[in-house]
């Protein structure tokens, strides 16, 4: 009887250790619950704080274009993809300066000279890009573009970096614009201004160019790198914003989905 007893004061022992232990385990399950569903309030908001400038500050460019700087979506008059001009651009960029130290400015003017009957334009994309043709990022925008305010026709929009890019919202009759570039906190080397400008949707020019910005603290030899970009770096390009993309979308769904 005793030792009866004794096996059930025993038993009552361990379930009562067994309930402490299931209800630590529920008071940890749930903190570390807590715990995650913070972690990815956090982190969707520093997401939402992303996009949210983005959208304040540019309008994202198709992965593709801002690599070859080819305007998606433009077809020629039977429906077929357009393709650049060959004959001499009507479209010319100037610049203010033709050095640049870091975080500088420089004053763009994007105009039509009249060649070809041209004397507006409708459409650009516009970048500085480097002038080295063995930098492994030739086909990266460099530095940020600031508008005038007011501006109605051109944006900037963000390609690898904010604002590195500009472009336009509307479709007008433009003969020039003036706008502003600002150098990168570290210099880069040579650069120069490249552009896709057209007068409609079939008839552009791809590769229009201003001078040389030169770098007083380089010793590399400028040139003007406009040969096709290599598959491999319009895939990265493409790929990392897809990477962005399914990770937001994932951290969405892990938060949504309890």
């Amino acid at each position: 009887m005793y030792e009866f007893q004794f096996f059930l004061y025993s038993f009552d022992v361990e379930l009562d250790r067994s309930i402490q232990t299931c209800k630590d385990i529920l008071i940890w399950g749930t903190g570390i619950q807590v715990f995650i569903k913070v972690r990815m309030t956090v982190i969707l908001f520093i997401v939402f704080l992303f996009v949210t400038s983005v959208s304040s500050h540019g309008l994202y460019v198709p992965g593709q274009s801002c690599v070859d700087m080819n305007p998606a979506g433009h077809l020629d008059s039977e429906g077929n993809k357009a393709f650049s001009q060959t004959v001499s651009s009507p479209y010319k960029i100037s610049i203010n300066s033709t050095t640049y130290t870091a975080n500088s400015v420089i004053e763009v003017f994007v105009y039509a000279n009249g060649d070809h009957g041209y004397d507006f334009y409708e459409g650009m994309l516009l970048q500085v890009r480097r002038a080295d043709c063995d930098h492994t990022s030739k086909d990266v925008s460099v530095g940020t573009f600031m508008l005038n305010t007011g501006e109605d026709f051109l944006t900037t929009m963000s390609c690898t970096n904010l604002d590195d890019t500009v472009g336009h919202m509307a479709h007008a009759h433009i003969y020039n614009r003036t706008f502003y570039w600002k150098a990168p906190p570290m210099t880069e080397g040579p650069l120069f201004i490249r552009a896709t400008i057209a007068r409609r949707q079939r008839t552009f020019w791809m590769n229009v160019v201003s001078e040389f910005i030169m770098d007083p603290g380089s010793s590399i030899t400028p040139e003007t790198c406009t040969e096709p970009p290599t598959t491999c770096s319009a895939k990265i390009h493409k790929m990392s914003m897809l990477l962005v993309l399914a990770m937001t979308v994932f951290i969405f769904l892990t938060f949504h989905l309890d």
